[in-house]
């Protein structure tokens, strides 16, 4: 009787009239999927729909695995008036990430270990997307003392970053990787020699001189990524490059790739859908570091996720207060929001257009994320699987625009932009962390 009593009470959803991907077999199937206690139980036509807790009408609409994000910034702790933990997972359920990584470069840093547990129990505790955190690499992202990495480990990172800031002693990233290699985690480069870039703002290029603005040349990029790749050889280390921007830097990477290095590399949607001539209109929302570059550089980024050479698209989601940003191009900060706006502008511009199929497109959000940063998430909608999947339609053309976001900040590269794929449903676990635009308000005032 208990046995009995137990199975009724369970949550069985069904999710109606579904186009579902197979990630397995490179195809769709046409069908229904019904959820039993957080797993997905069956797929394909399901007539039987006695004892289900909600059935929901999903005709039209596309079914896919959920994205994750290894790039973003929580600003939480000490920076909670651009965003918090909380407002980044609503923005993330939003815009179709199930998963979110959060950088280091918060205030206090992630040093510690207890810094490191504030903000992956703070992440559970909101339990909409799922929330894990990098470790910096050196004290206070100083670049003078490695941090105490085996606390951090123990204390559940997916890998290192003093992003933000370039590690610029040799002798520091050398030791680094040489000790982290016990762990096998990767540690994520911003690559920018800031004796080149001094107090660049954009691109240096033919835009830069027309504009009369401080240029931050490419040359900043691909000599540093080259020293690095360089010191990994030599530890037989792991790295991962992140938001690369230009053909040189990742022509470096190639070379790196070729030569058996250990190196994975990421690209954000706003490098690879524009270039510096947006700057011309000093819009802040364009300011952001490593700057947009040149069409050329744009389209051997395009050319890399086609062939496979760059591994995973990553949203550097950068939240700043809306003051911050209405100030003159020069005194702005760098930085753009991404978690809200990358499925549609990527979808539109790289899937709909032809420049890689949907399941390349999910090799790059979601099976390479995964396997490189071990993030606990499905890449494939199977019976069995958790379930954890996102629903979108891309029926109708939609203009993106601020009063959609969740996010506490509004600084985003593509405001205004028409496009197709709009996130409808999110499941994490089998639970609806957004149903048709709204987020679970169960989690709203968390």
């Amino acid at each position: 009787m208990e046995e009995i009593r137990m199975k009724k009470s369970l949550i069985r959803l069904l999710f109606k009239n579904l186009h579902i991907i197979d990630i397995e077999n490179q195809s769709f199937i046409d069908g229904d999927i019904l959820i039993e206690d957080g797993k997905i139980s069956k797929l394909g036509k399901i007539k039987d729909i006695s004892e289900i807790t909600k059935i929901i009408n999903c005709k039209g609409m596309q079914a896919i695995p959920g994205l994750v994000d290894i790039h973003t910034h929580l600003r939480e702790p000490g920076e909670e008036y651009k965003e918090t933990i909380r407002t980044a997972s609503r923005a993330a359920v939003n815009g179709g990430f199930v998963a979110i990584c959060g950088m280091a470069n918060t205030t206090p840093t992630v040093d510690t270990i207890g810094t490191v547990k504030y903000i992956l129990e703070r992440g559970m505790k909101i339990n909409l997307a799922k929330v894990y955190t990098y470790g910096a690499v050196t004290k206070n992202l100083e670049g003078k003392e490695l941090s105490e990495i085996n606390d951090l480990v123990k204390g559940g990172i997916i890998g290192l970053s003093d992003d933000g800031n370039t590690i610029m002693d040799p002798i520091i990233l050398l030791r680094a990787l040489s000790y982290v290699k016990m762990f096998d985690i990767p540690i994520v480069l911003h690559e920018e020699d800031i004796n080149l870039s001094e107090n660049g703002v954009m691109h240096e290029g033919d835009m830069q001189t027309k504009l009369g603005m401080a240029g931050i040349p490419d040359l900043s990029e691909d000599t540093i990524t080259y020293r690095d790749l360089r010191i990994a050889e030599y530890v037989n280390g792991r790295v991962h490059i992140t938001h690369i921007s230009s053909k040189n830097t990742l022509e470096v990477i190639e070379i790196a790739k070729k030569r058996g290095i250990r190196v994975t590399c990421d690209v954000t949607p706003h490098h690879l859908l524009l270039n510096d001539t947006k700057i011309e209109c000093f819009n802040t929302n364009y300011k952001m570091k490593p700057p947009l570059r040149s069409e050329e550089d744009r389209l051997s980024l395009i050319e890399g996720i086609k062939t496979g050479l760059i591994d995973i698209i990553a949203t550097d989601h950068a939240p700043h207060a809306i003051y911050e940003k209405e100030v003159e191009f020069n005194y702005a900060p760098f930085g753009v929001t991404g978690l809200e706006t990358a499925f549609p502008v990527l979808y539109t511009n790289l899937v709909r257009n032809d420049k890689i199929t949907i399941f390349r497109f999910l090799e790059l959000l979601n099976s390479n994320p995964v396997k490189y940063f071990d993030i606990d998430i499905p890449t494939d909608i199977k019976e069995g699987n958790d379930a954890t999947f996102i629903i979108f339609s891309d029926d109708k053309e939609w203009e993106i625009n601020t009063d959609l976001f969740e996010s506490k900040s509004r600084n985003n590269a593509f405001l205004g932009e028409k496009v197709y794929g709009r996130i409808e449903y999110t499941i994490i676990n089998g639970d609806m962390k957004l149903e048709k635009r709204k987020i679970d308000k169960k989690k709203k005032g968390v």
